[in-house]
């Protein structure tokens, strides 16, 4: 990843305004180089993608094992002493 991917990447958890994601395009990638601009972006598109999926998956990981805890479960049985509506 070159630097300024580099320095993109790391701003990846910030809200960045229309305009100056306009800017930063400019600044970090060369117009005069679609080819080479389209490459890098992409790239960097493609870890900002992996992160979140990683960052999807620890969350996931983090919410079985609380799961498996038994934290917040509800138990399987039933309710006990309930009345049946039907045999009266």
């Amino acid at each position: 990843m070159s630097s300024a991917e580099a320095q993109i990447a790391t701003r990846h958890q910030e809200v960045i305004p229309p305009v100056e994601a306009q800017a930063a395009f400019t600044q970090h990638f060369d117009p005069t180089q679609p080819e080479k601009s389209m490459t890098s972006y992409q790239k960097l598109m493609h870890q900002h993608t992996l992160q979140q999926f990683e960052n999807a998956n620890l969350s996931s990981r983090r919410r079985s094992s609380d799961k498996d805890m038994g934290v917040a479960s509800l138990p399987s049985e039933g309710s006990r002493g309930s009345m049946s509506s039907t045999g009266s």
